[in-house]
Order: structure tokens, then sequence, then C-alpha cells
């Protein structure tokens, strides 16, 4: 039968000849045509003649239609996808190299978002698990202190029952007065901290009841506790109707019942051990609690359904007055109300804040780099995949003369590109599950299960994720790779990879998120290194306290440590530096200040290592200083513009007093709070609850040793919590040593990001180079001129990538330092010097690996294969 006579199959036919020529036989016809084409070439029998390609292509159309003509079949779209899936599985396997480095890298960078964002929505959904969470409410304090309005916690005693009766809008209201108590069970006793809280407590919030009931606390007898310290006291057994006998501040000893123990849940802001209904701290009369004029820890409210919280806050007036009458020297402008929704985020806002969660800045911080490092994850995909496009020029060039449409083409390479990012996803699920998500957990205080808020966020993320790093790892290598002309490829003309300036361009935006993320990380960490090291301005290392609960116990220490034979000097107080802070607001001249003020014995400057900047410490046989007599630091007699601050007055307590020393400024709080001005005061024995000790150097672990042995013979029923004064700040030591782990572990990653991108990237230049190599060493070029050819764009690239990265990094964590810190340090050089030599050693150690394939291939084989 001639050509002519053949019959026309039908349209359906053709397009599944297209297809199935570009999918089912496509390794088939790559084989005959490349063989033929390449023969052709070699020969220089002729010009490349398409022509004779496409002839070759037409047998195995008019092969397959023959065969499937008479099933009248179409392909789908799920058999194109399912093609497609098959295609991209087995060049991943055949370029084993680059789908490792692409699916390594995405997978890091997966995991990382992944872990970031679990903790992320571990934070905004904090106490979520508490049925009312909108409507419940904890009534704050504005208070204008030093001329700045601050958001104070504390709110009067007396507030949350008044507001029960007086506010229709109010269904309950609850009151949080921390305490702590010596806890005893059997031979078990330890200090344990104590809530007192009333009976609405329970209603108002939802923690999970594991054993008994949710009304323990009408019972003033009865007590919750936590599933934590039910395991502590009585192991695996029943805790409900167990007894636990608790001796308080004020030395009276009350037998309890467990009423009920619940479950804490992970993500709670509000977290605590013990509960204990209000009545009882009424009965015990710990505080005198008589007036407006004492402020509880904390009040929430709970708002019936239906009304809101601006109908309570229009009726706060006349509790203002209350407020201001009975306590003139602390007044409130008014009151405030945050909602236990996001009550979390505001604990570095709310001072004497009761519930605990990162804040908000940290919060963004850590989406921001986890951000970058995803987008330079897929960056790197990016880049290697245009690199590696060499491999499939030919294939790419048949599709096109087959018939192949660049829409065609695009879904082929996304398709292919999906396959990788899927398996990328469940590596990257597998790194954070078993890796980072426990190692996160390790370095910082909050436990943070492997667990989304719920069901629906978890698709939302991962569907998101999937498809964010399927379309910004693929868009454009799929768009790029579709626009080649058949043409051109076959002959083998087309420029791909390093010589298209959108690659060069993508390259040094790589670069650029690697310098912005190592500068700013190491100025962090320079940041970090410095708080760390920083002088407290005191000499605290052989400092030794011991907390003590009543004056006998005082006396006692005394004399015993004052006949043991080691060299120690000591000294009591009412509060301690850097573990008890008082702030107290004191007038001069009609202007209010604010101030720490300690109450100490004559002693305790000496004995802590106080350094004496001008006048004279306290002395025992001078009167005065038992009664009127301060010491201020630097501080305050600069917030009082005293340039002559010694025998300055002012009044306190309705007390003239004098300043007859002023000492320097020492830090007496975490970092992460601004300095106040400090003053000491002399008081009487009776009110010690401190013994500070000075040891001497190297008998640190004899003395610990010394005054636990005391202590049993002392107070045999009360449990020892003596401390060293290195631990006073160690909440924020362990927190800024987490910094530092988490950015040097950011850096690493991406450096190991940026050395399987370079890897990849030189590996295939190199080998698309590898004959213009060759031919320079037969011509005489050295290991040094050929080392600068290969590398000479990359050079360029890396310092427009410094010159970029290294200051945008530099001032964005600077700043956010500036906004965290009160006192941060400067940046010097020590980030840009961190970066370069990071930069320069891998990128140095990532080419030479691959110049040794330089050096070692012999010219002579290369153009004979070639």
């Amino acid at each position: 039968m001639n050509k002519s006579s053949q019959p026309r199959p039908p349209r359906w036919a053709d397009r599944f000849l297209i297809w199935y020529c570009r999918v089912e036989l496509l390794e088939e016809i790559q084989g005959d045509a490349y063989e033929l084409f390449d023969r052709d070439v070699k020969e220089n029998k002729r010009k490349a003649n398409l022509h004779f390609i496409w002839n070759v292509l037409r047998f195995f159309r008019w092969k397959n239609i023959r065969k499937d003509h008479s099933k009248n079949y179409s392909p789908t779209a799920t058999d194109m996808i399912k093609n497609y899936l098959l295609i991209g599985f087995r060049n991943a396997l055949r370029n084993r190299v680059s789908t490792f480095i692409n699916v390594m890298g995405l997978s890091l960078g997966v995991s990382i978002a992944i872990t970031v964002f679990i903790f992320i929505d571990n934070q905004l959904n904090t106490d979520n698990f508490h049925l009312n969470n909108e409507r419940i409410y904890q009534v704050t304090n504005h208070v204008l202190v030093d001329h700045k309005r601050e958001d104070w916690g504390d709110s009067p005693l007396l507030l949350a029952p008044a507001l029960k009766n007086d506010m229709a809008a109010i269904e309950e209201a609850t009151r949080i007065e921390f305490s702590s108590g010596a806890v005893r069970h059997q031979d078990m006793v330890f200090n344990e901290g104590i809530w007192f809280v009333d009976p609405a407590f329970q209603k108002i919030f939802s923690f999970p009841i594991r054993e008994g009931n949710n009304n323990a606390l009408f019972n003033k007898s009865q007590i919750v506790i936590t599933h934590d310290i039910a395991v502590k006291y009585f192991g695996n057994e029943a805790a409900v109707g167990k007894p636990l006998s608790i001796k308080f501040s004020n030395e009276e000893k009350r037998e309890f019942i467990v009423g009920a123990v619940v479950d804490m849940p992970y993500n709670a802001s509000i977290s605590f051990s013990i509960l204990i209904s209000m009545e009882m701290f009424e009965d015990l009369k710990l505080k005198d609690t008589s007036d407006w004029s004492y402020l509880t820890d904390a009040t929430f409210i709970l708002l019936k359904p239906g009304h809101t919280i601006n109908e309570v806050a229009a009726g706060m007036n006349k509790y203002k007055s209350l407020q201001n009458s009975s306590s003139p020297e602390w007044p409130v402008e008014d009151f405030n109300f945050h909602t236990l929704k996001g009550l979390a985020q505001k604990n570095m806002v709310i001072m004497s804040a009761v519930s605990g969660g990162a804040a908000i800045e940290g919060l963004i911080a850590l989406g921001v780099v986890a951000t970058l490092l995803l987008l330079l994850a897929c960056f790197n995909y990016m880049n290697v995949a245009v690199a590696t496009v060499s491999t499939r020029l030919k294939e790419i060039g048949i599709r096109k003369v087959i018939g192949g449409s660049k829409k065609e083409l695009i879904q082929q390479f996304l398709t292919e590109n999906l396959l990788l990012c899927a398996f990328s996803l469940v590596v990257g699920i597998g790194l954070s599950y078993y890796f980072l998500t426990p190692a996160l957990d390790a370095i910082i205080p909050i436990n943070i299960p492997f667990a989304f808020s719920s069901g629906k966020a978890m698709f939302l993320f991962f569907a998101g994720l999937l498809a964010f790093v399927a379309l910004v790892s693929g868009a454009y290598p799929a768009l790029y790779v579709s626009s080649f002309q058949p043409i051109q490829v076959l002959k083998g003309k087309e420029k791909f990879g390093q010589r298209s300036m959108f690659s060069r361009v993508l390259l040094t935006f790589q670069f650029f998120l690697v310098f912005t993320t190592i500068v700013g990380s190491f100025v962090f960490i320079d940041n970090s290194l410095y708080l760390k090291n920083k002088d407290w301005g005191y000499d605290h290392a052989q400092n030794y306290v011991v907390p003590i609960n009543r004056y006998e116990q005082y006396l006692s220490l005394r004399d015993k440590i004052s006949a043991q034979p080691m060299k120690m000097s000591f000294a009591g107080s009412a509060s301690h530096i850097g573990y008890q802070n008082p702030r107290i607001l004191f007038e001069h001249e009609g202007q209010r200040y604010q101030a720490i003020h300690f109450k100490v014995g004559f002693d305790y400057l000496e004995t802590m290592n106080l350094r004496l900047k001008e006048g004279r410490l306290f002395n025992k046989s001078i009167q005065t200083d038992r009664v009127e007599s301060v010491i201020i630091t630097e501080l305050f007699a600069k917030k009082m513009n005293w340039d002559h601050p010694l025998q300055q007055t002012f009044e306190l307590d309705s007390v003239k007093r004098v300043v007859v020393g002023v000492i320097k400024d020492f830090q007496y709080e975490g970092f992460y709070f601004v300095m106040e001005p400090v003053m000491f005061s002399i008081t009487p024995e009776e009110n010690y609850k401190f013994v500070s000790i000075r040891t001497e150097p190297g008998t640190e672990k004899q003395t610990e040793a010394f005054l636990k042995t005391t202590w049993k013979e002392i107070a045999p029923d009360e449990p020892y919590t003596g401390f060293f004064q290195d631990e006073v700040f160690y909440d924020f030591h362990r927190d800024n040593d987490a910094n530092t782990m988490i950015l040097i572990f950011v850096s690493g990653v991406a450096l190991l990001l940026s050395c399987l991108g370079l890897f990849g990237l030189v590996s295939y230049n190199i080998t698309r180079r590898l004959k213009e190599f060759s031919i320079r060493k037969v011509f005489g070029a050295n290991t040094c001129q050929i080392f600068k050819l290969m590398n000479l764009d990359y050079i360029w690239i890396l310092s427009i990538s410094f010159l970029l990265g290294a200051p945008t990094g530099f001032f964005a964590t600077n700043t956010l330092i500036q906004h965290v810190y009160p006192d941060p340090q400067s940046a010097g050089p020590f980030p840009f010097l961190i970066a370069v030599a990071a930069m320069v050693v891998t990128v140095g150690i990532t080419v030479g690996l691959q110049m040794k394939r330089v050096v070692k291939e012999s010219p002579a084989s290369t153009l004979r294969n070639d």
C-alpha cells in the first residue's frame, strides 16, 4: 500500500501518538534516534538531518496506531500524570548525585520549617484547651511610674469579689495568690509552690481532671494537685483521698486531703503545682488583707455569654477610687483587660505576669529564619536543576520535534519536581520528628511534642508547604527548560546553567541569603557571648545563700557558722539580690520615683562583694545607720540628677533618708530587663529571710556540705533550699545558651545548603566545560589558570552576595537585639570575619574536591571519548 492510499487515522489517534511517543517509547526512541544522529554528526557525512529523525519517529507512530486504533483508546489526564511520575522516578535514579543534593537540601529546609511551625503553632494556640478561653480576661493595672505607663498584673485582693457581686456581665471571678510551703508526706518533705485561688478557678479554667471532681476547692480542707506532684509523693497509687501536710511561712501547719488531680497540658501558659482555697489563705492570715491596699498576684474574670468586656470596663472607676484612696503611694490610672487567648505572648509586657510564653518578637524572628532557610533550599534546588538540564537536552529536543507543546513540558517537569518535593517532605517530617523537635525540646524549657493545634492546621500547613516548595523550586526550571528551541538543542548550541543571566542572579540571591543568615546569626551569638561573660557588678563566684523561714533559724545558723573552723563571712537580709528584688515608690520634691529596695544586715554589702564608689558602707557603731541611712547605686544618683549624692535626702515610709554611700551599678535581674535605681537600708535581724555566705576559693563544695548537714540539725522537718549565687540567673543563661545553639545550627544548615548547591553547580559546570579544559591543558594551561577560569564567576557572585547580604544581616539582627536587650553589645568585625572565613573554607573545600577531577582527568582520554 502506497502512502497516498493509507487511510488517515482519526484526530484522537494523532493526539495519542504524540503523547505515546513522548512518554511510553521515549527511551527506545532516544536509543535509536540519538545513535543515528550522533553517528551522522561525528562522521561529518552531512549536516544534522532533522527530517531523518522525524522519519524514524513516524515508524513508531504507525506501528502503535495499528496496535491501538481498533481499541478506540484515548489517554486520560490520570494516565499522563502516572507516566510523568514514572519518568520522573527513572530520571531521579539515573541522576543520583543531583537527586541526592536536591532531596537533602529540600529535606533540611522542610524539616526546619516543620519544627518552627510546630513551635509557633503551639505558642500561638497556648491555652486553647480552655473551653471558655475567649471569655476569660485577666484584670491588670495601668500605673504611671517615672513618666512611664506600666501594665502591672497585680490587682486588689478585694476586686474579684466586688466585680462578681456588682457586674451583671461577669459569670465568675477568681484571684491567684502566690505562696509556698514545706509539703510533707510520710518521710518526704519538699518546698513547693502554692497558689491560693477561689473555688471558681476550676470553673473558669478547663484543666483536665485525672482524678477527683471539679468542686474540690469548695472544701477548704481539700487541695488540687497536678499529676507530677501526685507521682512525686504517691508514686503510681491513687492520690485522691490521701493526706498531705503543709507548713506555711507563718510556721502554721495544716493537714489537707487531695481532692483532685489534674493534668497540666503542654500548651498551658498558666502552670501551677498545688491549689488551695482562698478561704484557707484568709484563715491563715499570712498577710493583712483587710482593705484595698493589698494587691494579689492576679485576678481573672469569666464573662457571661453575649456580654462584652466593654460593659465591665465602663464601671471600673469606683474600684479605681477605692484602691487609690487605700494605697495613695501606688495610684492606678485605670484598669486593663487581657483575654486569655494571646495572654502568653504578653508576659514581657505585663509586669509580674502570671502566664508564661514566648515573646511575639521571638516567634517572628524564628519564622523569618525558617523562611530564609526554606527559600535557600528552594533556590539551591533551582540552581542545581538548571545546571543539570544538560543531561536531558536531547530528550527535550526530540519531544518538541514530535509535537510536544511548551505547556506539556512545563506540566511534566512540574510533576517530576512534585515527586521529589513530596519525597523531601516525607524525609523532612522524619528529620523533624526524630531529631529536630526532640533537640529543640531538650535545649529550651518548654515541652514541644510533635503535634499541631488541630487536624485542619496540620493539613493546611503540609499542603501549603508542599505547594510552596514545589512551585518555588520547580517553576523556573520548568519554564526555562520548556523555552528551549529544538533545532538549537539538537545542534548543541543551546546555552544553559551558568551562562544564563537569571541563573547568575539566582545564585547571587542564594548566597545573599547565606551571608544574611550567617552574619545575622553571629551578630546575635556575639551579643549572647557578651551577656554570658558580662560583669555582674560584684564578685559572685564564692557566694552561697540559704533561705530561712524564721528568726530562730537565723540565730542557730549564725552560731553554727561562727563556730566552724572554715573562714566564712556571712550576713542576713530580708530580700536578696537576684532572688527577690522588691520594688517601692518614693517621693522627692513632689515627684514619684520607682526603685529597688533591699533591706539588709550590716555586713551584707561586704559579703556580696558590692563595690563602693564613694562615701562609706553601713557601720554598726553609727546609730543613725539603723534607721535613716541608705546606700544607693550610681543609677539612683543619676536618676535624681545628683552630681554630689552624699548627704542628699528623700522621704520613704514617712522617714527621712540620708545617703551615706554610693556603690557601683550591678546586675540584680536577668539581662532582658532595664536596670532600675537601687537603694539599701538596714533592717532588724527579726526580718531576715536569707543568710548570705562568702566562702574562700576552693571551699565551695565543702561549705555546701557543711550547710546541708547543719540545716538537718536546726530544721529537720523542712526542706533545704540553699543555692550558689551563680544560679540566680540560671533561667536567663539557659535561654541564652539555647539561642546560641539554635543559631549555630542555623548557620551550619545555611553553610551546608550552600555547599550542596555549589557542589552540584561546580560538578555540572566542569562536566559542561571538561572538553574546553582539556584543550587548554593541551595548549599549556596550568592548574592555577584553569582554577581561575573555572571559578571567576563564583568569585564575583560571592563578592556581590557578601557586599549585599552581610550588611543586611547585620542591621536586621542588630535592630532586633536593640529591641530585645536593654544593654546589648555594639557589634564589631567578629560576625563578618566568621562569615568570610566560613564561606572561604566551605567554598574552598567544595571547589577543591571538584578541582581534583579536572587535574586528574587526562586530556587525551577526554578528547578521544568526545
